[in-house]
């Protein structure tokens, strides 16, 4: 009988398993409305909508990576997604990097400039401020044919559009249908383009398979007018807001924010990403931290352990010499390439390694701040090194260096708002997504801003309240 379910089990088992589809994992940035953008807490739009399609061609299911535009191709070269769909435009230097399918999309690359303004066509374009999105068509276009332009490159279109509200740039430079969505009172879209382009769909180089498929998939659904559906479903779609009377506009605006569409989740799942990487590369970067220190202060000591000194003196030059969104960006896409790794994870270790370079040179000043006396009386009641630096060195240094331990993990928690870049959900990223539905650049980032002021706050007092009972115990 035993045998029987046993083998009834894993029957079961091998059942469960051969019906679990393979992922196929999209990547893009989801706030370019009506292609991709936040409804309801999910990712939809128009590349959306194709993207189910090519996976169920392929009979797998659909995972989506929202990550910056400038990231995709990277996502993509290096095997961490699978294709990229997020309105990219051929050209020839991405076409170096990655293969492009079949365009399934004509593009119209607008000007968007005040009412009052004098630009009233591409001509009229010499000396001016253009806004655009960073490593968007537009921004390779202006740069290469336009050189005597101010160009400023945002990382979103809604940063862009900002700008021309506060008369930072002349005008704004996108893609026309999205420039719809985000038009505002006091705007204009000039009628001639100023470039036409054509959207296509990324795969890597070494994946043809997928590339015939993706095409095989956009030529079917350009022939029975499928695009032209989806396009109709998700264009206009302004946000969808309950006749309600509010007492100011800023209770409005945070209705909108926050409470609207359940959108304080987003806001939740950053906070929790946020804490999460915080203290876990802060246990990493101490554990890290005290390795170097200690292996610092013996070499300096006793003029041991020579090479590997060496390694860590050349560990903390690297990592204090380099910037912390250039490591990240490595440790994701270099480091852990062929790694099927969770983001978050990633985002621990980089940030764990980053503090460890700076811990390690706060623990090591705090061993050197103890004075001369207390290790010499160590070493005349007969202790050894070792005994020495766990008894009365490394005691005596905690205390000095609280403060300035404390003062990382205050910093850390402000670094992480730069796990975005490889698609992180943290507290900056959520307040991309809500900016991303309610057209409001800066209220959302108000709210994220009061977020970090409390967190931080509380442990500037957590962190005074354990200095002070030290000192108290000490004295």
């Amino acid at each position: 009988m035993k045998k029987v379910i046993m083998i009834f089990l894993c029957l079961f088992m091998l059942t469960a398993c051969s019906n679990k589809k393979e992922k196929l994992v999209m990547v893009t940035e989801a706030g370019f409305a009506p292609y991709e953008y936040y409804d309801n807490g999910n990712i939809v739009g128009v590349d959306i909508d194709i993207a189910r399609e090519i996976a169920k061609s392929l009979d797998m299911e659909l995972e989506i990576k929202d990550v910056y535009f400038d990231s995709i191709i990277n996502e993509v070269k290096t095997g961490k997604s699978d294709f990229g769909v997020a309105g990219i435009s051929y050209t020839e230097e991405r076409a170096k990097e990655v293969d492009f399918s079949t365009n399934y999309m004509e593009a119209r690359q607008v000007i968007i400039v005040k009412n009052d303004s004098f630009i009233n066509s591409p001509t009229d374009l010499s000396y001016e401020r253009i806004a655009v999105q960073l490593g968007s068509v537009a921004d390779s276009y202006i740069s290469e044919n336009l050189p005597n332009i101010s160009l400023v490159r945002e990382k979103k279109f809604l940063a862009a559009i900002q700008d021309l509200k506060d008369n930072k740039v002349d005008c704004v430079v996108m893609d026309e249908i999205p420039a719809n969505e985000l038009l505002e009172d006091g705007m204009r879209i000039i009628e001639e383009p100023l470039i036409i382009d054509y959207y296509g769909i990324i795969v890597s180089k070494d994946n043809k398979k997928l590339l015939n498929q993706i095409n095989e998939v956009i030529t079917n659904l350009k022939e029975t007018g499928k695009i032209d559906e989806y396009m109709l479903v998700h264009t206009g779609l302004k946000e969808k807001k309950t006749e309600k009377e509010f007492s100011s506009e800023i209770v409005k605006k945070f209705y909108y924010s926050v409470i609207y569409d359940s959108r304080y989740k987003f806001i939740l799942e950053g906070f929790k990403n946020t804490l999460l990487i915080a203290i876990g590369a802060v246990i990493l970067g101490i554990i890290i931290g005290i390795t170097i220190a200690l292996i610092r202060n013996i070499y300096d000591t006793n003029c041991k352990l020579k090479i590997l000194n060496y390694l860590a003196k050349t560990y903390v030059n690297i990592i204090r010499g380099t910037p912390s969104t250039l490591q990240l960006m490595i440790i994701y896409y270099v480091i852990f390439k062929s790694s099927n790794v969770n983001i978050v994870l990633v985002g621990i270790i980089a940030f764990g390694i980053n503090s460890g370079a700076y811990v390690a040179e706060i623990i090591r000043a705090g061993i050197n701040s103890v004075p001369k006396g207390q290790k010499e009386a160590g070493y005349a009641l007969g202790l050894h090194y070792y005994d020495v630096t766990k008894s009365i060195v490394i005691p005596s240094a905690i205390r000095n260096i609280l403060p300035a331990l404390g003062n990382e993990f205050i910093t850390l928690i402000k670094e992480t708002s730069i796990g975005a870049y490889i698609g992180i959900v943290e507290l900056t990223k959520a307040s991309d997504i809500i900016a991303s539905r309610t057209y409001d650049y800066f209220f959302p980032l108000i709210i994220v801003a009061l977020i970090y002021l409390a967190i931080t706050f509380i442990l500037t007092k957590v962190f005074d309240r354990i200095e002070r009972k030290m000192n108290h115990a000490r004295s």
